[in-house]
C-alpha cells in the first residue's frame, strides 16, 4: 500500500512540476514558423531526456551525498532567469537585424516592398532558431525535473520520467493550440511566464 501510495506521489509530483510547459507551448505557437510537428519532435527527445534524467537521478543518489534542496532549487531558478533573459536577447538580436535590413534597403533605394519581404525572410529564419532554442531549453528543464524528482522522492519508478515526458507534451500541445488559435497573445507572454514558474519552484525547493 505504501509503494503504491508513492507511485501516485510520483505520478503528482510529475504532473505539478510540469506545469512551466503550459507557456511554453504558448511560447511555441505564438510562433507563426512553428508547427506541430515541432511539437511532437521536441517531445519526443523530451522523454528520451527524462528517462536519460531518471537515470542520472539513480545514479546521482546511490552515490553522492548533496544538499538536493539547495541544488534543485539553484538549478530551477538558474534555468527559470536564462529563459527570461534568452528571450530578450534573441529579441535585440531580432531588432538589429530588422535596423540592418532597412538601411540597406534605404541606402540602395529599394521599394519598401523588398525591404519588407527581406525582413520577413530574415524574421522567418530567426523564428526557426527560437523554436530549436525553445526545444532544446523544454528537454534539458524536463531532464532536470525528473533528476530532481528521482533524487527528492523515496520511491525510484519509471513513472516519474514518463509522467513528466507525457506532462510536458500534454500541456505543450494544449497551450500549442490555444495560442494558434488566439494570434493576439504577445509571443513574450510565453517565456516571461514559464521563466517565473521556474523560479517559483526553485525557491519553493527551499522550503518544502
Amino acid at each position: 500500500m505504501n509503494s503504491l501510495y508513492s507511485m501516485w506521489i510520483a505520478i503528482l509530483s510529475g504532473l505539478l512540476v510540469s506545469v512551466d510547459a503550459l507557456f511554453i507551448g504558448v511560447s511555441l505557437g505564438s510562433q507563426k514558423k512553428c508547427k506541430y510537428w515541432h511539437v511532437l519532435v521536441i517531445n519526443a527527445f523530451l522523454i528520451g531526456l527524462c528517462l536519460l534524467g531518471y537515470l542520472l537521478g539513480i545514479w546521482i543518489g546511490e552515490r553522492v551525498d548533496i544538499e538536493l534542496d539547495i541544488v534543485i532549487g539553484i538549478t530551477f531558478i538558474l534555468l527559470g532567469i536564462w529563459t527570461i533573459v534568452s528571450y530578450f536577447i534573441m529579441e535585440q538580436r531580432r531588432a538589429k537585424k530588422r535596423a540592418i535590413c532597412m538601411q540597406k534597403a534605404v541606402q540602395s533605394g529599394a521599394e519598401v516592398m523588398a525591404a519588407c519581404c527581406t525582413i520577413t525572410d530574415k524574421k522567418q529564419k530567426f523564428l526557426s532558431k527560437e523554436t530549436l532554442l525553445t526545444g532544446i531549453f523544454m528537454s534539458i528543464e524536463a531532464m532536470f525535473i525528473t533528476i530532481g524528482l528521482t533524487l527528492v522522492l523515496e520511491v525510484s519508478t519509471v513513472f516519474i520520467p514518463l509522467t513528466v515526458g507525457l506532462a510536458h507534451f500534454a500541456y505543450a500541445t494544449a497551450t500549442f493550440f490555444l495560442a494558434k488559435h488566439l494570434r493576439r497573445l504577445p509571443p513574450i507572454v510565453g517565456p516571461i511566464v514559464a521563466g517565473l514558474s521556474l523560479v517559483a519552484y526553485g525557491i519553493l525547493a527551499f522550503f518544502l
